[in-house]
């Protein structure tokens, strides 16, 4: 795997953090999504678990999350052909799977394949030989590996609300999870079936109503925390295009205010000083990192 030196340093700073931490730690019942968000301090958000460090959206890279004590574990599904939500970020299997191997061409999109094909997908190898082999888990699956000890973010790509909402009902997971999309309507449908799930809304919009967005008209202001607060969101997720307005009109709401996808340390320390409440990255340490910089900054 290439990468740049930039990526290397903050790798080596993520394995020394996951490895001063080697304990996972237990989050006891009452810390859950409601409860982290109102803890006085940014949280970090594990993006597809510790992604620097292990393939995304797999079991290692949710463990290594886990030790490196990141606030959520965040991972994202799309249903199969038979129906299973599964753990996997892309609309096509190419980049890091040996889907069109197995399967041929025609077999390129997570919903083309039924939940015991998917299960015999290389998720690994894409990312380094160490992790050949590699399995991406069933949605249920990867909740059942987090909650025990942490709390999960899922991005729902594909699926309808129900079914979600079913499989949190049935597990008892209704507590101990978050939701999020960039589809609205998605937001207020899963808070219409479950209103004591913590819910929350992706950004940029790029269309509203029909209507496309101009870029200069997608970045977090006021009116965007405002339509977001309607779908009975607990928090707003943005790119960094956020606005001291967009946030503070966001906290008048109670809304958090959560930013993606953010590995520079610098970066991250300038978002929060701005108000901003999360951090989503690839390597938690590097948000860490950010957030301490932020708080010893004296800005």
């Amino acid at each position: 795997m290439n990468i740049t030196a930039i990526s290397l340093i903050t790798g080596v700073l993520g394995i020394l953090q996951v490895f001063q931490t080697l304990t996972t730690h237990k989050v006891s019942p009452e810390v859950r999504p409601t409860r982290i968000l109102s803890i006085q301090r940014p949280f970090v958000i594990a993006h597809r678990g510790f992604s620097m460090l292990a393939p995304e959206n797999t079991l290692p890279a949710f463990e290594m999350a886990l030790r490196s004590h990141a606030d959520w574990v965040e991972l994202d599904y799309y249903h199969t052909a038979d129906g299973i939500p599964v753990c996997f970020h892309d609309s096509n299997l190419s980049r890091t799977t040996n889907a069109e191997a197995l399967f041929g061409e025609s077999h390129n999109h997570p919903s083309t394949l039924t939940a015991e094909k998917f299960s015999q997908l290389d998720c690994g190898s894409w990312f380094s030989s160490q992790y050949e082999g590699t399995r991406a888990p069933s949605l249920e699956q990867a909740l059942e590996f987090i909650v025990p000890s942490g709390v999960p973010l899922i991005e729902r790509k594909a699926g309808d609300a129900r079914t979600l909402c079913e499989l949190l009902k049935r597990r008892n997971w209704v507590h101990s999870v978050a939701t999020q999309s960039f589809d609205w309507d998605f937001i207020e449908d899963c808070h219409s079936l479950l209103p004591d799930m913590l819910v929350g809304v992706l950004g940029p919009v790029r269309s509203w109503e029909g209507r496309e967005i101009p870029k200069e008209d997608q970045v977090l202001s006021p009116q965007w925390a405002e339509r977001g607060a309607e779908t009975g969101a607990g928090f707003i997720g943005w790119n960094r295009s956020v606005t001291p307005e967009g946030i503070k009109r966001a906290h008048e709401l109670g809304l958090k205010v959560l930013v993606y996808t953010i590995n520079d340390p610098a970066e991250a320390a300038r978002l929060v000083r701005m108000g901003v409440d999360g951090i989503i990255t690839d390597n938690p340490s590097a948000g860490w990192k950010g957030i301490g910089m932020a708080s010893h900054s004296g800005e």
